[in-house]
């Protein structure tokens, strides 16, 4: 049953979409080396508070090559650095992670 990550990319007030697209597919080339499938992005257009935020998905096929990913992510300096970056159009993010349900 696949393994579903979505990440809500709250950006700062002001900042300039082109380089927020910039950023957002630095990470989402990193999923994708490290093995993520369905990578992409949404925004929300009519989503209550949600309304705006960028949102990054990505499946892997279970948990366990769900870890293998975080972990290899986790370890790769590309990405602790698009994370730690003082200057990212990003003011922060939350991750939500899902299982399908089968028959339902």
């Amino acid at each position: 049953m696949p393994v579903v990550s979505l990440t809500a990319i709250h950006l700062k007030p002001g900042v300039n979409w082109e380089d927020a697209q910039k950023s957002l597919k630095k990470g989402n080339d990193l999923v994708k080396k490290h093995g993520g499938e369905n990578v992409g992005a949404m925004v929300g257009m009519a989503a209550g508070p949600a309304t705006g935020t960028v949102t990054l998905i990505y499946t892997c096929a279970d948990w366990t090559l769900f870890g293998h990913l975080q972990d290899a992510m986790m370890a790769d300096p590309e990405m602790q650095a698009l994370m730690a970056d003082p200057n990212s159009p990003a003011s922060g993010w939350d991750t939500y992670v899902m299982q399908t349900i089968p028959d339902l």
